[in-house]
């Protein structure tokens, strides 16, 4: 028990200095990753504290209601700053006032269950907590794919995909860490090393998506996004216009260009960004990059048609598809693979 309450201390202060001291020339230039970096601190700071508590004291095997006690003190406000950190990350910087007061009275209502050693109903003021920043977080995700989604022409959301599977090891955290608590021997163990994973991962998918300047990709969408919301309304003779626009373009084989994001294809149609967003909604389609897929998956359909012979590879580059997305995405739109459009 010692050694793993050691190696937990060793673990969230070597993340927690890198987060402080590896990451701020990659961050200064974006205020929301280096707002969540330092939420992000502030939660693994908690949790080493609580952890070097326990290994210096040995509480957990001579008094284990007092180690409860201590876990769940440190544990919730961890856990607010980490969701945070989420959350403010997804919104650019923005978290509400109502967001940090929830975190607080749930902590101040806890620790005052906790002091009257009501410790299951501090847990479960805790799970009700995590339950809210959970729905606030995927309220988010949803929006910013579906931004993702209608910006650009191959959706990635594989840029947030990180994301949601934080947000499901902070839900999981929520169930795992009273049973951890209130745990011992292997079963303990067993509980701190998956919480200390999912931790890791947290922090190295945070660190990867800061490194890479995956959120300059989101920044653009939601700019656009935010344009396109003061925009005026379509008019029908707006949409014809925009509809002969379109023809001419895809006759022209523009939409086969990989990487053509939505205001890149509007400004070659010589059509204002709404104006094409309002055409491809009133086509019946949810966004912007499930309808350029469609119309490439149209063209692949022809392509194979008319050049059997090539591999799908060269039929993906041609009609600007993504090789690694390609099958998935024909499979989607058509409901057979590739190689069994070919035979039939």
């Amino acid at each position: 028990m010692k050694e793993m309450q050691f190696s937990a201390v060793v673990m969230t202060t070597l993340m927690a200095l890198a987060l402080v001291f590896m990451l701020p020339t990659k961050v200064n230039d974006d205020h929301a990753a280096n707002r969540s970096r330092w939420l992000m601190t502030g939660g693994l700071v908690l949790i080493g504290v609580q952890f070097l508590i326990q290994y210096l004291s040995g509480m957990r095997s001579s008094d284990m209601m007092h180690a409860v006690m201590i876990n769940l003190v440190h544990f919730i406000p961890a856990a607010v700053l980490m969701s945070l950190s989420i959350i403010n990350l997804e919104r650019q910087g923005n978290i509400k006032r109502i967001e940090w007061i929830i975190g607080l009275a749930t902590w101040i209502v806890a620790t005052a269950l906790v002091l009257c050693k009501a410790l299951v109903a501090a847990s479960v003021i805790y799970g009700i907590m995590q339950i809210y920043y959970s729905y606030l977080q995927l309220h988010e995700l949803s929006r910013l794919e579906f931004m993702l989604d209608d910006y650009y022409d191959d959706g990635r959301r594989g840029l947030l995909w990180w994301m949601r599977l934080t947000i499901m090891i902070l839900a999981f955290t929520t169930v795992m860490v009273p049973l951890m608590i209130f745990s011992e021997g292997l079963i303990l163990g067993c509980f701190a090393m998956l919480l200390f994973i999912g931790i890791f991962y947290m922090w190295f998918c945070f660190v990867r998506y800061v490194v890479t300047g995956a959120s300059s990709h989101l920044q653009e969408a939601e700019q656009s996004a935010e344009q396109e919301e003061h925009a005026v309304s379509a008019t029908p003779e707006s949409l014809q216009r925009a509809e002969k626009a379109v023809e001419k373009w895809t006759e022209a084989g523009g939409h086969l260009h990989s990487g053509t994001t939505k205001p890149m294809a509007a400004q070659e149609m010589k059509l204002p960004q709404y104006l094409l967003s309002a055409w491809i909604k009133a086509q019946g389609y949810t966004s912007y990059s499930k309808w350029i897929t469609t119309l490439r998956v149209e063209e692949a359909k022809n392509t194979i048609s008319a050049h059997p012979e090539w591999s799908n590879e060269a039929v993906a580059d041609h009609c600007g598809i993504s090789r690694s997305h390609f099958q998935r995405m024909f499979l989607e739109i058509t409901g057979v693979t590739p190689t069994q459009f070919q035979k039939n």
